[in-house]
């Protein structure tokens, strides 16, 4: 859908006493190519911010309700006294909207009541942080209704608070960072824990595609959290023999081969898929600094293999599109994006292969698992913008 159907409506959901006053913001999705599950482990990660993402119109009341309405949950608005926000209020698509206003609050001080209103062109619940492009939106609107000067690395954490706290998931940084910091034309490569950043070029003539496999998923009622705690344990395990470890970003080769007969089987298979990703991911950069693209992909696949067989994140249905994908022809790598149980791949694929592409996917997976693949193509994108 073009940009100007999207704001026609998002108009059409204002009230219309709001409509003059309103000022609409974008705010980018993001998929992560390396450093999978490195985020809460302390690691870099390599996402990029999408072309696609969320808009959101927002018009000060003069009282301190929240009126809430989203194009992709019609029916369901919601209001509510500002005062009424606390953690873990809603599971309700509204969590990760009144996350951010609350966490806004909470460091800049009362908010005004206010109209807002959502619409999206990124699929949802499909691994691109469509619930992270709306904490972003949210917190990047609130800074500029304020007329506060605050710095990217400030709304990051904000962000990640609402995620966090408010809607309790355990994630790490990852995709506020991608969505915040977003360059048009390049990756990012983060650290999590030093919070230092490098943007890398996208070689030329290659393109991204995000492949839906139509499997929802459910991030804060899904595996995640368990994922996480399983990190933590192996990091405990692990601290009785290395006191100096922070972070299982810190656990190298050498370390676990000593010592990973201490950790359960499937704990060493979690701090296995860290060690590797920490090594791939460095690989990873170091290709894309020299144009290496096709060494970048191989990285990517790589990493799949690992979110499968070591960290377990994988669907049968993720899988059969990965091993699609990288059977065409001019495909440089794909793997699962998101945090896996479901949603979507993506690939690095040559201009000029779109079509050959599809047509090879979608047959592929319309035969292993009788169903249909949704494509949609994406250039690296900017950070959030306020857009009228």
């Amino acid at each position: 859908m073009a940009r100007a159907e999207l704001l026609d409506r998002l108009r059409e959901l204002q009230p219309t006493t709001s409509r003059a006053g309103a000022r609409i913001f974008f705010a980018p999705g993001r998929a992560n190519l390396l450093g999978a599950h490195l985020d809460y482990n302390g690691g870099s990660v390599m996402p990029v911010a999408l072309s696609r993402g969320t808009y959101l119109a927002v018009a000060p009341r003069t009282d301190r309700l929240l009126s809430l309405r989203s194009a992709q949950f019609p029916g369901e608005a919601v209001e509510l006294p500002l005062d009424e926000l606390r953690p873990r209020r809603t599971r309700a698509w509204t969590a990760y909207l009144e996350g951010a206003l609350w966490a806004c609050e909470q460091a800049w001080g009362r908010l005004p009541g206010l109209d807002l209103a959502l619409v999206a062109d990124l699929p949802m619940a499909r691994g691109l942080s469509s619930s992270a492009s709306v904490e972003c939106v949210a917190v990047f609107a609130c800074a500029r209704l304020l007329g506060r000067e605050t710095e990217p690395d400030e709304m990051i954490h904000l962000a990640h608070r609402a995620e966090n706290l408010y809607v309790g998931v355990r994630c790490g940084i990852l995709d506020q960072a991608a969505i915040l910091l977003g360059r048009p034309g390049h990756l990012l490569l983060f650290d999590c824990l030093e919070m230092t950043r490098e943007h890398l070029p996208l070689p030329a003539g290659l393109r991204l595609v995000v492949v839906d496999s139509g499997v929802q998923r459910e991030l804060a009622t899904s595996a995640f959290n368990q994922r996480v705690a399983e990190c933590t344990r192996a990091l405990a395990e692990l601290q009785q023999v290395a006191p100096g470890l922070t972070c299982l970003r810190d656990v190298d080769r050498d370390l676990l081969e000593r010592h990973g007969d201490r950790l359960a089987p499937i704990l060493r298979r979690r701090v296995e898929h860290v060690v590797g990703e920490v090594e791939r991911t460095e690989r990873g950069a170091a290709a894309l600094r020299a144009g290496r693209g096709e060494e970048f992909g191989r990285m990517m696949t790589a990493a799949h293999d690992s979110l499968r067989d070591l960290f377990e994140v994988s669907t049968p249905e993720l899988d059969a599109l990965v091993e699609a994908a990288v059977a065409v022809s001019g495909c440089l790598g794909a793997r699962l994006t998101g945090a896996g149980f479901g949603g979507c791949i993506v690939g690095l694929v040559a201009a000029g292969a779109e079509d050959a592409f599809e047509a090879a996917v979608a047959d592929a997976y319309r035969r292993r698992c009788g169903r249909e693949a949704e494509f949609h193509w994406f250039d690296p994108g900017g950070g959030p913008a306020e857009i009228a």
